[in-house]
């Protein structure tokens, strides 16, 4: 059986933006994509609501950080497929990163995982799969999230990520999906993705997996 660990912030969580809870299993990307994927396959959820790449963020509990958490992660669930998508959170006001800064946080994380699957879990052949996140609605100012981010903005700089994700998975040998060009956040909150969203980035990474596992 292919174990795939799928490690993000909220829109992996299930993050509901309606009621402010989680989507069930049969609508958050993850469970759908187990369902398409059939027989053979074991997806593990490892979202988590405001994660960000490498930033530190006290406001949250000082629990959000994902390179604190990869590596262990890593060493418990040993997948055959990693799959990471992150850094939305990381284009808060409060980080005042650029884009390219985000990158180059993923760039450090992307580094320490083949370090340590190589020297430390004997894993080299774990394939890593980096998907940049869905944009962010262009209607993002109306977010009762907006007064996180530099609402006039943030959509464009979360397009932004996928071109220089896209180098960094070739400088790594990391397979790479760019969903910011083809899935973006709902109409709800225009962050987070709404039931269509969810089945459409399913779709989008049962079709690399097959490509990259099949």
């Amino acid at each position: 059986m292919i174990k795939i660990v799928c490690f993000g912030d909220s829109n992996t969580y299930g993050y509901e933006p309606a009621a402010g809870g989680r989507y069930d299993e049969d609508t958050r990307w993850p469970k759908v994509m187990q369902k398409l994927l059939g027989d053979g396959y074991e997806v593990i959820e490892e979202g988590q609501n405001g994660r960000t790449i490498a930033n530190d963020d006290p406001w949250e509990g000082g629990t959000k950080c994902g390179m604190d958490y990869v590596l262990p992660m890593l060493e418990t669930k040993r997948p055959d497929l990693l799959i990471i998508m992150l850094g939305t959170n990381d284009l808060k006001i409060k980080f005042n990163l650029p884009v390219a800064d985000i990158a180059g946080s993923m760039q450090t994380m992307l580094a320490d995982i083949r370090s340590y699957c190589r020297y430390y879990l004997n894993m080299e052949d774990m394939k890593i799969l980096l998907v940049s996140p869905p944009a962010l609605s262009d209607q993002f100012e109306k977010s009762y999230f907006a007064a996180f981010f530099d609402a006039a903005t943030v959509a464009q700089r979360s397009r932004e990520l996928a071109h220089w994700y896209k180098l960094v998975a070739e400088q790594f040998g990391c397979s790479f999906l760019n969903a910011t060009e083809k899935v973006t956040a709902g109409t709800v909150d225009h962050l987070h993705l709404d039931p269509e969203g969810h089945r459409k980035l399913a779709e989008l990474v049962r079709d690399e997996v097959v490509r990259i596992c099949g």
